[in-house]
């Protein structure tokens, strides 16, 4: 992808370029050492916050997910089932050449444009190719600038579409449909599964590798933060589907916040035994 993913105003960006020919040395700028400051701050929130929060969190996923699997056989659940379904699919498409390039710039723009607006910014100049996209907008923040990576934007889309057709269709229900002398049954909720499972491993794969060739979204908010922030968000979405996926009350959102705590307790003793 190309490195003008995310873009300034076209007024910010002409102060800039007359802020550059004004200037005999651009490090002295009152407005670079603000940014720098700004980016100083967000590295000592990286280390102190955003670190300790990602290892508890990332621990304590891989915590639930073994009670899951060797306690509780949540693999055998038809929700993983068909979520690995399209996780599978997905490997194999992209193992085999196949590059939607297109359609991950067009949501990775759109994610750009609707937390800007989201945030009260407008949209004055948007555009998408396979090549690269931009957003120009008049206002600009961490969550603006980190949006494609923190949202995996077709599965919201797919959780809306199905969230919508639930309301008028039984997803789970069984239903037949006949093909010649072949009957098919099956439920609708599993293609909901797989189609998240397919964009879910979409949004995972181009995160990495955009992130991997120094975005300049990362570089605004200092990489180091960013891919700490990045981290974080994601773990915790797949913690929200795994509870979401759960079929035993014993692995909810309860559960998790006292295995968080009790993770959290033991990585606290496990440093502080070491200083």
């Amino acid at each position: 992808m190309s490195q003008n993913t995310f873009r300034a105003s076209t007024k910010e960006r002409v102060q800039r370029r007359a802020d550059r020919s004004a200037l005999t040395t651009l490090k002295r700028h009152p407005k670079i050492q603000k940014h720098e400051k700004i980016k100083k701050l967000k590295r000592l929130i990286a280390v102190l916050l955003l670190f300790p929060l990602g290892l508890v969190t990332a621990l304590t996923l891989v915590e639930m997910l073994s009670r899951a699997v060797f306690r509780l056989e949540f693999w055998r659940s038809e929700e993983v089932i068909f979520f690995m379904i399209g996780a599978v699919a997905w490997t194999v498409g992209y193992v085999t050449g196949w590059r939607p390039v297109r359609s991950y710039v067009f949501g990775h723009e759109v994610s750009h444009l609707l937390v800007a607006r989201a945030f009260g910014g407008k949209i004055l100049d948007w555009d998408f190719s396979a090549t690269g996209g931009y957003v120009e907008t008049n206002k600009s923040n961490t969550w603006i600038t980190l949006a494609p990576y923190l949202l995996p934007f077709y599965s919201l889309v797919v959780l809306i579409l199905f969230g919508v057709a639930g309301m008028v269709w039984n997803l789970h229900g069984m239903h037949h449909l006949s093909l010649g002398e072949t009957a098919l049954r099956f439920k609708p909720v599993w293609f909901f599964y797989i189609l998240l499972g397919l964009t879910w491993c979409f949004h995972a794969t181009f995160t990495w590798k955009t992130v991997v060739i120094e975005q300049s979204d990362l570089q605004r908010n200092g990489e180091f933060f960013s891919m700490l922030l990045i981290f974080l968000v994601n773990v915790m979405l797949i913690i929200g589907l795994f509870i979401a996926a759960s079929p035993t009350p014993g692995l909810g959102l309860i559960e998790v916040g006292r295995c968080w705590l009790g993770t959290a307790g033991a990585v606290w003793s496990f440093f502080m035994g070491r200083f």
